[in-house]
């Protein structure tokens, strides 16, 4: 099964937009960033519009840019956008399912699951999207530092 990068994808949707600051971004711009169709991003940008993280002006010029500051976003915002509010989904069998293992490991992993998501939650929201975007200048400046070595 392969895995779910929806959420990294919106992360860096959401990254490109708060380096660029006011300029409103394409899809296309950050789809190119992102290695995706640009059909991908719209979709994840209409989520943030209907969020309240996003704001779009359509025409020549137009894009998408924050409509918060990248500090006053956090990472369980951009989840909260993408996705519904469960953080892990459990599929539902019937009580009355043939095999035990399917019908107890619903209420099992229920618990563990909801345990997490609180401590997930919580992790989420202590992250900002200015905190990531400061990790992100970091790499870029130490990769700068290294290619400037690399030369001498």
């Amino acid at each position: 099964m392969a895995a779910n990068s929806k959420f990294a994808i919106a992360i860096h949707t959401m990254g490109v937009l708060a380096y660029m600051g006011e300029r409103h971004v394409s899809s296309e711009l950050i789809a190119t960033s992102v290695s995706t169709n640009p059909v991908v991003i719209r979709r994840i940008i209409r989520k943030f519009v209907t969020a309240g993280l996003v704001s779009v002006r359509m025409g020549t010029g137009g894009g998408a840019t924050l409509r918060r500051p990248a500090t006053e976003i956090s990472l369980f915002d951009i989840h909260s956008a993408i996705e519904d509010d469960r953080l892990f989904q459990v599929p539902h069998l019937a009580s009355d399912h043939e095999c035990p293992v399917g019908r107890f490991v619903r209420p099992v992993l229920a618990k563990v699951f909801g345990g997490l998501e609180v401590e997930l939650k919580s992790h989420l929201q202590g992250i900002s999207l200015k905190d990531v975007m400061d990790e992100v200048a970091s790499e870029i400046s130490a990769e700068k530092c290294s290619a400037t070595k690399n030369e001498e």
